[in-house]
Formats: C-alpha cells, structure tokens, sequence
C-alpha cells in the first residue's frame, strides 16, 4: 500500500521542527509579557490623543510614554537573553527563502522594538513633554525642544509601529501556517506548557 505524500513536504519538514529544540522558560515568559504589553500599547496608542505643539500630558499619553519604556526595558532583557541562549527560529532544512524570512523578521522585531521607543522618547522631548514613568521618575529629555531630527523620528516612529503591526500580522499568520498546514512543531515550541 502507497503511503499519501505529505503536502509541501510537510513529513521531512516535521521531522526537522520536531527536532528543533523549544524556547525556556525565561525565553517564553519574556515573550508573552512583551506580546502582551505591545498588545496594550496599540489600544493605548489608537485611543489617546494625536501629539501636537499644544499638546499637554494627560493620563493616556503619560501610559504610553510608561508602556514604551516598559518595552525597551524588556526587550533590552530579552535581547541580552537571546545571545547567551540563542535558539533557532527558523526550520534548518526548510526553504531558503522562508529560512530566510524567519531570521529577517525576527530582527525587524528586535530592531523595532528596541530603536521604537527612542523616536518615541526623542519625539516627546522635541515636543517639550516630560517621559514619565509610571509616576516613579521622570526620564531626561534626549532633544531640545523643537529639534527637526526628534520630530522627523516621531514621524517615523508611528511609520515603525504602523510597520511593526503589520509585521505581527505576518508572525501570526506564519505560526499558524506551521501548525494547521505543515502539522509540525514551530507554534508549540514558543506555547507557555510545552516543552
């Protein structure tokens, strides 16, 4: 009896995912908390008020400056983490391009992440608002204010975080691509209870 081909390669690929070694725990927590957290700051970003010249801080604009310091914090841990236990994102025997794209998006993230709430910061400060945190401390502002480079950033920085939304749409619908068509291991591995 002929056994059915698997689609796309899929059995070769599963073989090779499934021997793929799976994130810690410290890895998968960082995760969630920042999937969680970014998750936050896109509703706090749509239902806050546009920035201006006369804009003043109220309580949304002082959570979203926290959040994105939050962010940086985390992601500044998680990047430190990764390069003393880096693990594979891509699948080593799949396609070269799709290899390709898992290292290429995996960086887009860190970079956008970690370089984000800069503009953002350096944006608030060109705009003469003070970053306070949580109402714990206040950062140092890192523009003048005024500064034509801190309001370009913050013109690319709503670009990046436009940019980063869609790349978290792209993310998303990868991990369910490997998990509902390939049937392999690449979602569980990053899941909170597996291993």
């Amino acid at each position: 009896m002929l056994e059915k081909s698997a689609p796309f390669g899929a059995s070769h690929t599963k073989a090779a995912a499934d021997a793929l070694p799976g994130y810690g725990g410290t890895a998968k927590s960082l995760h969630w908390l920042i999937v969680a957290i970014v998750a936050g700051q896109f509703v706090v970003s749509w239902l806050m008020p546009e920035i201006g010249r006369n804009t003043r801080p109220g309580t949304l604009i002082n959570l979203h400056f926290s959040l994105g310091v939050l962010i940086l914090a985390i992601m500044a841990i998680r990047f430190v983490h990764r390069l003393y236990e880096p693990v594979p994102v891509e699948m080593p025997d799949g396609p070269r391009w799709e290899q390709w794209s898992a290292r290429a998006l995996h960086r887009l993230f860190y970079l956008l992440l970690l370089v984000g709430p800069f503009l953002g910061w350096a944006s608030a400060s060109a705009h003469d608002l003070p970053v306070n945190v949580f109402g714990l401390f206040t950062l140092p502002p890192i523009a003048a204010p005024k500064a034509g480079w801190a309001l370009t950033g913050g013109d690319i920085h709503k670009i990046a975080m436009w940019t980063l939304l869609a790349l978290i749409g792209v993310h998303v619908a990868a991990a369910l691509y490997h998990h509902f068509v390939r049937h392999d291991r690449v979602l569980q591995r990053m899941l909170p209870a597996a291993r």
